[in-house]
């Protein structure tokens, strides 16, 4: 038997006593260590995201492998892992794969279902399943704690993958909460000047520690006035969208130079966005939209000791009390559930 926290409707989670799932024969069983709240998380139980629910959540996460499947390498059990969120065609080794996994697009897998999130129980337990595939062991540098931070990592690193960037390029991040913070210092690690804008003061002191060369408080400051004036008038050559806000996408289109990029990274649910399309076109901007990355590379950047993520952890707390660990988070830094 294990526990697990059951999201059985919006604000309402119950501690359920589970049997042990049974494996398919790809399949991986780990018991979870730590398990980190996201801003999806957050969305998710106050139902500004929807999914079809019961459903537990959580897909950053650290364990340990305890059983694998019949066609599994044994080797695996005892590993200390971190497992992707997409279970896809390619997570289960099929034969037969699906059009987008064929041209290399797995993360859109037509068969998917995603890790704590759609369709499929996550980290929010003492024990989690996933496919073979999806499974990154931790080298010995990386502890359990720091692991929680590869999804989100790798999510930082992805909007940099899809969009160039190019050392001495103006990045202007509009909110830097838990995944606007890692996109400050991966921005910063490719030498991009890294602006960071929000209405937390706290927020921007942190961002400064993790890579911000200019902070812009837009509680008491013009944020299209600072960038215009950072940029000698001309705008940002990127902004990264990460506020969560509908009215987001709206300031970043003013914030951006033209022929810029708009990179979006809000995925919790705000699909009511301020979007003057007439400015888009006139300006030539490049809108584009990324989520998950790659964990091969966040992994080596947490291996290197690049960033002390380990100062974002403002809390633990254990399985039990996982709604007031999900409150904690709507205001906290980053907040972490302790098997």
């Amino acid at each position: 038997m294990y526990k697990a926290a059951v999201l059985v409707s919006p604000r309402r989670i119950e501690i359920e006593e589970r049997e042990e799932p049974n494996l398919g024969e790809g399949e991986v069983l780990i018991r979870v260590k730590f398990a980190g709240v996201c801003g999806t998380d957050i969305a998710l139980f106050f139902g500004e995201y929807t999914t079809p629910l019961p459903l537990v959540m959580g897909h950053e996460f650290s364990g340990e492998v305890i059983e694998v499947g019949r066609r599994v390498e044994k080797g695996l059990v005892g590993k200390r892992v971190v497992g992707e969120i997409n279970n896809t065609c390619l997570a289960y080794r099929r034969e037969d794969l699906c059009g987008f996994c064929k041209i290399g697009l797995s993360n859109h897998c037509s068969r998917r279902t995603v890790v704590g999130i759609a369709s499929y129980d996550g980290a929010f337990s003492e024990l989690v399943r996933i496919p073979d595939g999806s499974v990154h062991i931790l080298p010995s540098e990386v502890s359990m704690e720091e692991a929680v931070f590869v999804e989100p990592l790798a999510a930082a690193i992805q909007t940099f993958e899809l969009t160039q960037v190019n050392r001495g390029d103006t990045v202007a991040v509009l909110g830097v909460g838990r995944l606007g913070t890692l996109i400050c210092t991966v921005a910063n690690m490719v030498g991009a000047k890294v602006v960071a804008i929000s209405r937390s003061r706290w927020k921007l002191e942190r961002a400064m520690r993790f890579g911000a060369s200019y902070v812009i408080d837009s509680s008491t400051e013009d944020p299209i006035k600072e960038i215009k004036s950072i940029t000698d008038g001309i705008g940002a050559d990127i902004v990264v969208e990460s506020t969560g806000n509908p009215q987001g996408l709206g300031l970043a289109l003013e914030l951006v130079r033209p022929c810029g990029t708009v990179a979006l990274k809000t995925t919790c649910g705000l699909d009511d966005m301020n979007f003057n399309s007439t400015k888009a076109v006139v300006n030539e901007i490049r809108i584009q939209g990324s989520r998950c990355g790659p964990f091969d590379k966040a992994i080596e950047i947490l291996s290197g000791r690049r960033i002390p993520v380990l100062s974002l952890i403002s809390h633990f707390y254990p399985l039990e009390r996982v709604e007031e660990a999900i409150a904690s988070a709507t205001a906290a830094s980053k907040v972490l559930i302790k098997m």
